[in-house]
């Protein structure tokens, strides 16, 4: 490997290693700059290389049995395939990119005995299709990553899925790809070192940023500079064509139920259509406050978001 080690990670805290990582992109990271990623924006990514948040990413149920398993899943590899496997307890560093950091799962070797990455993985029921089909590309750039950073060769990716079907699959360099992933990094790792702070950007994982980064409250009203009339504009451009698609919509719906009349369902050049009856039950709210007014008040839940809103 031509990858110098940063920190061993034998006796290293979750505590250290989080910090550790600051210094660095590592593999789960290139999925956010790539903008594929839908729990995080490259601005948190940012925020957290930057020391601007101490709030680390919550451990969930997948990533904690990911951990737990991932012992047992090294050594299904070696029964499945024959080819021993060397724990590295180590933080790896690009030796031309010191902030292109790896933490992998193993090291083993390809068919002419040259020493390959090897990456874990578990995945749910519903992810089957996906691996199926080859490594997942939020999965295969990780890889890619990681095989630039070492300047390996090979990688095999094993996966558990639904708990019950391991399969490995083989990841060869690809010089295009880590070319294209060095030019990118290198470019956001410029923003970090000069704090230059990335766009917002138009994905979902900003939007919960922004609305866990910024209660309001503030009652003062503010003047926004005159840059921020390009994104006026486009709010109103996007809502006409919001509006203008709905009611196409309607007038479409409205149309084929008509169609339709009292037959619950129908077929047209391959599609179908549905218009059924549906039975729903709901607390009538005000009738309950009228009547056990205690009740409603000890279940009454209050919450607080903000609504935007341009006129």
């Amino acid at each position: 490997m031509n990858a110098n080690i940063l920190i061993e990670t034998d006796n290293l805290s979750k505590e250290e290693w989080l910090r550790v990582r600051k210094h660095g992109l590592g593999g789960s990271d290139i999925s956010i700059l790539l903008g594929i990623n839908p729990w995080r924006s490259e601005l948190e990514l940012w925020l957290d290389k930057t020391n601007q948040t101490n709030e680390p990413v919550a451990e969930n149920e997948a990533m904690y049995f990911g951990s737990l398993l991932e012992p047992l899943l090294r050594e299904e590899f070696t029964k499945r395939t024959g080819r021993k496997v060397v724990e590295l307890k180590a933080i790896l560093q690009h030796n031309e990119y010191p902030f292109m950091i790896a933490d992998v799962d193993g090291i083993t070797q390809d068919d002419e005995g040259n020493p390959a990455i090897l990456e874990l993985k578990t995945a749910s029921e519903y992810k089957r299709s996906e691996w199926e089909q080859g490594v997942p590309n939020y999965y295969l750039t990780q890889v890619q990553h990681y095989l630039a950073v070492t300047g390996l060769k090979k990688a095999f990716v094993g996966v558990l899925i639904g708990g019950n079907t391991f399969i490995v699959r083989e990841v060869d360099a690809d010089i295009e790809i880590q070319e294209m992933l060095i030019a990118l990094e290198k470019d956001f790792w410029n923003k970090v070192t000069n704090m230059i702070r990335p766009d917002i950007g138009n994905s979902d994982a900003a939007k919960k940023l922004l609305n866990s980064i910024y209660s309001g409250g503030v009652e003062e009203q503010i003047a926004l500079p005159e840059e921020a009339i390009e994104y006026v504009d486009m709010f109103i451009e996007a809502t006409a064509d919001i509006d203008s698609a709905k009611a196409r919509q309607q007038d479409a719906s409205n149309h084929l139920k008509e169609y339709l009349g009292d037959y619950n369902s129908a077929k047209c050049l391959g599609h179908t259509i549905n218009w059924k009856p549906v039975s729903t039950q709901r607390i009538d709210t005000k009738a309950l406050a009228e009547k056990y007014p205690e009740i409603a008040e000890e279940f009454t839940k209050t919450t607080i978001s903000r609504r935007f809103t341009l006129r």
